[in-house]
């Protein structure tokens, strides 16, 4: 241990004395390192997801669907059943999340949107945590004549309550229902999947939502998780929860008589039945872009170890001549090289934790119009599986940097650049002690290039997205969205309470349109209905819808292409009325005229929706329900017609968001006390936040892209400058026996760019064949798209030229008097 403690220390005083090559060295490896366990961390969340609970290797996660939705909710009798009749699985908690406006008094009423869970009174029980102050819920919280409370989270309590040391026994009126807060989470409490901001016994679950489906079977809203009992296996479990099914099957069958497909699914296991297969294809390319990144850093340190090496032949060959071995002299490289990347290692944790949650804050955007639905959610978690991670990258990193130095000191002559009196770099010249960091110089120019490519395609697929049209007008847009309690626009009336909504915001000066809309343009969220023509109602088919109000379409700048928009004559209690998108009409009817047709929507969700045909007033120019899509048919319903508590407010004005925002909120506000605003955006924005995961692809490809080039290049330009340093008396000769010194420039230029053409020829032969796997997280560009395929190498190309051209210079300024004197 002495001994290695003491290699160590001198290669870092070796390597310290040298600090414009040791900093560059550990600054690559670190963004390499901090890239790869970054990443890993974020696929490690999706694949090996993990929460802070007892017997974490014994939760698994309950499901009774079926063979088409495995993945279903249960309805609340279901896991009643599960508690009585069944003893493999313990434990049982179950949880779902809901929108909560929260009224509450803090100098005058103030109300807020957040994200709250309805969970089982066993719930922080199955944590095993602690409150912060109060309590938290019980069993005996989740009884249907328990009176109602609340427990808020620490985020919560400190940023909307202020951190209220007197919170506790004080009510806060969440939907429309008092409920008194008991206490408030630890400071660090997620909970299962995203945290919430408040959590409500899921008895409320009636009162909180204003849904009846606490004894509802048909209603599907409750996630189960459990812990394995003990002895008892997964497959076990599973055999186990399979005869309950079966049971349940006879005794309360699902409304589609589909047989339940009953699933115990590890929790820290993937779960191939959840998330889209896709989306984890794309982030194992990205991770495969990060670690190309990685052994581009490992060739430039295996580049600059191996210069060191051939510079260190005459004190290697003294020392064997006085008794080291090779062993010996084998450790010092690879402490050299271990030094090195335990630098890198540890400057690329905090790298890779600056990236995490870079990344972090790309996936966690929130959908248009649903405001912070993640509440503080940590989807990456720096625990001991990523630092174990870290750890085999910097070992790896270490002994593929050493491999040149080693070879060269077990295969080598050690003693022979003492007999030959060689220089220090043991054969001179451009031959064989300059050959391994040619093919290294070459092996950086064909990853640089992979890298450039692969970055080229992604930030060209976020122009295209960008420069796409998405069929209305969004600059001086300004979206608002804003939900009312289902409870208070039952005892209310909706209708009434967004008339007030829209009057009050028209007032606003600096407004000229606004309208409500409950699907956010270009958000990517739809609302799907079954939908088929009066004269072929046998031919259904599923078409996302939107409810909007009078003046819609003039806000938002959408074309009416025939008929006329819905307005003030569409009430609720009017002949019920639509307009269709062209695509919509063009599916229907064909080149036929639209307008004056009927119309049959069925909405399983909403049954009082097909109680009689919609006449369809108008037909409108297709828009984009997301940038990455082409226009889909859609309907438009009018909001009277069709209520939602949650609408967004579309308000057209030429005052600046900031100036318009403050009035906005107060006008609202006096619309409805219970009113609260969600999300409060320009459309710009909206639209740019839409693109995050497309955003993100670009940035982080793109930034490895221009590193990967950074360390190409400077990996060029050292071979070249200890090249014609190698050289200085052969390039004197050619001097003095007549060349000209541009003829030397020349030589020196040209051999360093024959070693980029190998590079690039490689480099685009890898990339024909890789970069086919990034085709689907593409969008407007092929994934040969000649513009990339010949812009990045010639820019490759120009900038190595520049490289070249500093040492070539050097060369071609020899003094050939003094460099044949110096011979």
């Amino acid at each position: 241990m002495r001994d290695i403690v003491r290699q160590l220390s001198t290669a870092f005083r070796s390597l310290s004395r040298q600090p414009a090559v040791m900093l560059p060295a550990v600054l690559t490896l670190a963004l390499g390192i901090g890239a790869n366990t970054a990443l890993f961390a974020y696929l490690a969340a999706i694949l090996w997801p993990r929460i802070d609970a007892p017997h974490f290797e014994r939760i698994v996660s309950v499901y009774a669907g079926t063979d088409e939705e495995p993945r279903r909710a249960m309805s609340y009798p279901e896991y009643e059943d599960f508690l009585k009749s069944q003893n493999a699985v313990v434990d049982l908690v179950g949880y779902s999340r809901f929108g909560a406006s929260i009224a509450y008094a803090a100098d005058g009423e103030r109300t807020s949107f957040a994200w709250g869970g309805l969970v089982t009174g066993n719930y922080f029980g199955f944590f095993n945590t602690r409150p912060t102050m109060g309590r938290l819920l019980q069993p005996a919280d989740d009884r249907p004549d328990a009176p109602p409370v609340v427990v808020l989270s620490h985020r919560f309590w400190q940023g909307t309550l202020g951190g209220s040391p007197d919170v506790v026994g004080r009510e806060l009126r969440i939907n429309g229902v008092g409920m008194t807060v008991v206490g408030v989470a630890g400071k660090d409490f997620q909970g299962f999947n995203l945290a919430s901001a408040i959590y409500v016994p899921a008895s409320l679950t009636d009162r909180a939502t204003a849904v009846p489906r606490l004894h509802e079977r048909d209603a599907q809203w409750v996630n189960i998780t459990g812990r394995l009992a003990p002895g008892v296996t997964r497959e076990k479990a599973q055999a186990a929860m399979a005869v309950l099914g079966r049971s349940l099957d006879a005794t309360a069958p699902f409304p589609d008589g589909k047989p339940r497909r009953m699933d115990v699914v590890l929790y820290g296991e993937y779960d191939p039945g959840w998330g889209d297969p896709e989306w984890l294809d794309r982030t194992r390319i990205l991770m495969g872009v990060a670690s190309a990144f990685l052994l581009l850093a490992c060739v430039s340190i295996a580049n600059l170890l191996l210069a060191r090496a051939i510079s260190k032949q005459r004190e290697w060959g003294i020392r064997a001549s006085l008794g080291a071995s090779r062993a010996w002299l084998l450790s010092g490289v690879l402490a050299e090289s271990l030094v090195l990347c335990l630098m890198g290692g540890v400057v690329g944790l905090g790298v890779g934790a600056l990236l995490g949650r870079r990344i972090e804050a790309f996936v966690m955007t929130p959908p248009g119009g649903l405001g912070d639905w993640a509440e503080g959610t940590r989807l990456l978690q720096f625990d001991g599986r990523i630092a174990a991670f870290a750890v085999l990258v910097t070992v790896f990193c270490a002994l593929l940097g050493a491999l040149g130095p080693v070879l060269r000191v077990m295969r080598g002559d050690l003693l022979g650049p003492l007999k030959s009196d060689a220089s220090a770099s043991g054969t001179g010249g451009m031959g064989v002690g300059l050959a391994p960091r040619k093919v290294l110089v070459v092996l950086q120019v064909a990853l640089s290039l992979l890298l450039l490519l692969t970055g080229g395609l992604l930030v060209r697929t976020l122009g295209q997205a960008q420069r796409v049209d998405p069929g209305f007008d969004p600059d001086g847009l300004l979206l608002v969205t804003v939900n009312i309690p289902r409870n208070v626009m039952a005892g209310e009336g909706g209708a009434g309470i967004y008339r007030r909504v829209l009057e009050q915001t028209r007032s606003t000066p600096g407004v000229t349109s606004a309208s409500l809309s409950h699907i956010l343009p270009v958000s990517g969220l739809s609302r799907m209905v079954q939908a088929a023509s009066l004269d072929r109602q046998d031919q259904p088919f599923e078409v996302a819808y939107n409810a909007v109000s009078p003046a819609y379409f003039e806000t938002i700048g959408i074309p009416i292409l025939a008929g006329r928009p819905l307005d003030e004559r569409d009430r609720k209690d009017a002949p019920r009325t639509v307009v269709v998108s062209h695509s919509m009409a063009r599916k229907l009817w064909g080149e036929q005229a639209a307008v004056g047709r009927v119309l049959r929507l069925i909405d399983l969700s909403s049954p009082e929706v097909a109680e009689r045909p919609f006449e369809v007033v108008g037909v409108a120019k297709d828009v984009r329900s997301s940038l990455m899509e082409e226009p889909a048919p859609l309907v438009y319903l009018s909001n009277e017609q069709r209520e939602h508590p949650r609408m967004t407010l579309l308000v057209r004005s030429s005052v600046p968001t900031a100036a318009l925002a403050p009035e906005l909120r107060r006008a609202l506000h006096e619309a409805h006390p219970d009113l609260a605003i969600v999300n409060l955006v320009g459309c710009r924005e909206h639209i740019a936040q839409g693109l995050a995961e497309q955003r993100m692809y670009a940035e982080v490809a793109g930034l490895f892209a221009l590193l990967g080039l950074g360390v190409a290049v400077v990996g060029l330009f050292g071979l070249l400058s200890y090249s014609v340093s190698l050289r200085g008396r052969e390039l004197s000769i050619r001097m003095a026996i007549g060349a000209r010194p541009q003829d030397v420039r020349w030589l020196v230029m040209g051999q360093g760019m024959a070693l980029v053409a190998w590079g690039v020829v490689g480099g685009v032969a890898g990339a024909f064949a890789l970069t086919r796997a990034v085709s689907g997280m593409l969008y407007g560009v092929e994934a040969t798209d000649p513009l990339t395929f010949v812009a990045v190498p010639v820019v490759l190309a120009l900038v190595s030229l520049i490289a070249c051209y500093f040492p070539a210079r050097r060369a071609a300024r020899l003094d050939p008097t003094v460099a044949l004197k110096g011979a």
